[in-house]
């Protein structure tokens, strides 16, 4: 098998390529791609094809950038997609394996440990945000509001992976765990999609999810006002919607929380992820 890295300047795109024969990797390439994104990715492939892929040789490019940035054409894969007629071109992403550096060392066990202290009761009766607000001018809203309704909302501007390594040793790190000390959790777009809103689903506290472009595969099965609580892409109806849900009651937010958890424990584990690669490569 061979591995290889191409010089920024040749090809500047995240990209892993991937090539079978005989129903077995025969060579893969990886460009430029952030972090651990290929390695994760390239491990769930090959957990897919344990599972079983067509004998004929197969080649399939998948771009691990936040979003796409090339035609989509049938071989190419991304982490999102836009509208869901484009499911067809959207895996998994790595954060299924692990996400080390931003504090998911794996994520069988980050979900495990959410799931256990999602059981006790919340601590804050507030919403919390935290992250890194360089990566979309929208997220300087979410502090904005934090500042104006202290009682409501509690939002942090930090890099993630930067604390979990030390640094920014002055603005707090709160783990994926310690999310469920809050009642209510939004997701804010970033660069691209969102990687945390499946790790969310789990907490059992009322996720609020901002309207974005680019959107995991799953993302188009959630239903508002079921699995969880749409806010405006400017966020210019956050605080009626938090108002809404005060409003209706302690039963309301154990029926959405549930629907939320249900559909994360049935839908978003590693094994049904790798299931869907086995069919989208079955499918090349």
């Amino acid at each position: 098998m061979l591995w290889k890295k191409k010089k920024p300047q040749e090809t500047p795109k995240e990209l892993l390529n991937i090539t079978t024969k005989n129903g077995q990797i025969a060579a893969v390439e990886n460009y430029n791609s952030f972090q651990t994104r290929a390695e994760s990715s390239l491990k769930q492939v090959l957990d897919a094809i344990k599972l079983g892929i067509p004998q004929h040789d197969i080649k399939l490019s998948l771009h691990t950038g936040d979003f796409p940035t090339e035609q989509l054409v049938k071989g190419n894969f991304y982490y999102c997609c836009d509208k869901k007629t484009d499911l067809d071109f959207v895996f998994p992403d790595f954060i299924f394996d692990h996400w080390q550096q931003a504090g998911i060392p794996d994520f069988k066990k980050t979900v495990s440990e959410i799931c256990a202290e999602a059981e006790k009761p919340y601590i804050y009766s507030r919403m919390l945000w935290i992250g890194n607000t360089q990566t979309h001018p929208i997220r300087k809203k979410i502090i904005e509001y934090a500042e104006q309704y202290p009682d409501h909302i509690e939002a942090y501007n930090t890099y993630v992976d930067q604390a979990v390594i030390g640094g920014k040793k002055d603005i707090p790190y709160i783990s994926l765990i310690d999310h469920t000390h809050y009642k209510y959790l939004i997701d804010i777009e970033g660069r691209g999609y969102s990687g945390r809103i499946k790790m969310l689903l789990f907490t059992k506290r009322l996720l609020f999810i901002q309207d974005r472009q680019w959107k995991s595969y799953y993302h188009f099965e959630l239903e508002p006002y079921k699995h969880f609580i749409p806010v405006k892409n400017d966020l210019s109806d956050l605080m009626e919607q938090i108002r809404f849900v005060e409003q209706q009651g302690d039963d309301y937010y154990k029926n959405i929380v549930q629907n939320a958890y249900d559909f994360a424990v049935e839908n978003l584990q590693y094994e049904k992820a790798v299931q869907r690669i086995q069919k989208l490569i079955s499918n090349l």
